[in-house]
């Protein structure tokens, strides 16, 4: 995980820019799939991708020169299908997922930690910092908290809907998932208890925890984006209501101060979790002029080392902007 140096480095670094929004582009772009990407992530440290692209499967990338080190495959001679995919909170270890599989990596070698049938049609994925369980949510109404050395199911999540969205915070204290049923629930990973249930008017399709747990963001669709006090279950801020605004991820700076999102229409933006203030906004055009191509910014990271935001796109591209 990132030192508290660079922590604090990047949290001067974006508290230079309150009061200073702006509507600037990326600083740097790469190709990370030619044709486009099913999905991706970043290590919460942002040294490491894995994006599952149309055309090749899985790959990872070493960020900071942005070469490819491997690609993963979930069966010989054939390109997966990703539906989901993750890192622990220490980027040691990611997982891939297609709707009824799943593979634990070792980033460091590339080789497999084993390969294990899910037991219903995956939709998100989230790796617990003990390197051994991963939270899977599925279609069936639950999420499931699996041992990937051991291979048992060890506690069930159960909604009312599809489990289409998931996370854990760092600390192994909390499970957050989301669902169709119009509810994000924060539970107890100690034991599989609900603490809270998050209600929204939609569909709820993206979560994410602060890496101390202490803070929840929520995307519901066509509605709600908005931050949580998970030690009360109250809303701090409704960052935005209504169809103008389509957000589709987000990430909570390593300290918890500041929260990136994502949007359908390529934008990024940077908000001050306490006060809910907007500090810098950037946009990025399409990728192929000419012609329409989705760009939905897929997922987001702060970067200490780069001193940026890093933003992955579902028409292939890695996108930087820069906080200084």
């Amino acid at each position: 995980m990132m030192g508290k140096l660079k922590s604090a480095l990047l949290t001067m670094s974006i508290l230079a820019t309150l009061g200073a929004c702006s509507n600037d582009t990326a600083s740097n772009t790469t190709e990370l799939a030619s044709q486009g990407l099913y999905t991706g992530a970043f290590s919460p440290d942002a040294q490491l991708a894995v994006v599952g692209s149309l055309n090749h499967g899985a790959s990872l990338w070493r960020l900071q020169d942005n070469e490819r080190l491997y690609n993963w495959t979930h069966a010989a001679g054939e390109f997966t299908e990703l539906v989901a995919t993750g890192f622990s909170p220490d980027g040691t270890h990611a997982v891939t997922t297609d709707p009824r599989s799943l593979v634990l990596w070792n980033t460091a070698s590339g080789k497999s930690a084993g390969f294990w049938a899910t037991p219903g049609a995956v939709m998100d994925v989230a790796v617990l910092n003990d390197n051994r369980r991963v939270l899977v949510g599925l279609e069936d109404h639950s999420a499931v908290l699996f041992n990937a050395v051991t291979g048992a199911y060890e506690q069930t999540f159960l909604h009312e809907g599809p489990v289409s969205t998931v996370a854990v915070d760092s600390r192994n204290r909390f499970a957050l998932t989301g669902s169709d049923d119009n509810s994000a629930v924060l539970w107890q990973l100690s034991d599989g208890s609900p603490v809270f249930k998050l209600m929204h008017d939609n569909p709820v399709r993206f979560v994410s925890l602060s890496a101390d747990g202490s803070r929840a963001f929520t995307i519901s669709q066509a509605d709600q984006v908005a931050i949580w006090d998970t030690a009360t279950g109250q809303q701090i801020h409704q960052v935005h209501q209504g169809r103008t605004h389509a957000a589709s991820s987000g990430a909570f700076s390593p300290d918890g101060r500041f929260l990136t999102i994502g949007y359908v229409n390529r934008k990024v933006a940077v908000f001050d979790v306490t006060s809910g203030a907007q500090l810098r906004t950037w946009s990025t055009p399409t990728r192929h002029p000419l012609r329409a191509t989705g760009a939905a910014i897929l997922e987001v990271v702060f970067d200490a080392r780069s001193n940026s935001v890093l933003a992955m796109t579902g028409d292939g591209r890695l996108l930087q902007f820069n906080l200084s």
